[in-house]
């Protein structure tokens, strides 16, 4: 009785192991959008988990390379999970490089949006 279980069994795991059926493989770009938008959900404080993660999730989908380096350089560069913060939720000036990133622009809008969208 086992045998004939795992006789007939085989097809059924080998259409999960062939490597031959068309799975959706992750080009270069599609792996760093993933990364970084692991790196964005993930970031040591909960308010930058919840502004940065749901900015990630509304637009990196639609960021070309160039707008997700310099997103990359925002998140992971030199500026503090506080400072970060701050300057995101115009609580303080950003460093000039920084505000003038058209990334990190989309980045406060996205923060003003939902500011105005919760005291509606």
């Amino acid at each position: 009785m086992l045998q004939s279980i795992v006789r007939n069994s085989r097809p059924v795991i080998s259409r999960y192991l062939n490597t031959s059926t068309s799975y959706a493989v992750k080009t270069g770009i599609e792996k760093y959008r993933s990364r970084l938008l692991y790196q964005s959900l993930k970031r040591g404080i909960l308010e930058n988990d919840i502004i940065i993660g749901g900015f990630a999730r509304q637009y990196l989908p639609v960021m070309n390379e160039k707008e997700l380096e310099a997103y990359e350089k925002i998140i992971n560069g030199e500026y503090m999970e506080w400072d970060l913060f701050y300057y995101v939720s115009d609580r303080k000036p950003p460093p000039p490089e920084l505000d003038n990133c058209k990334v990190f622009n989309m980045m406060k809008d996205f923060v003003k949006n939902k500011e105005t969208f919760a005291n509606v």
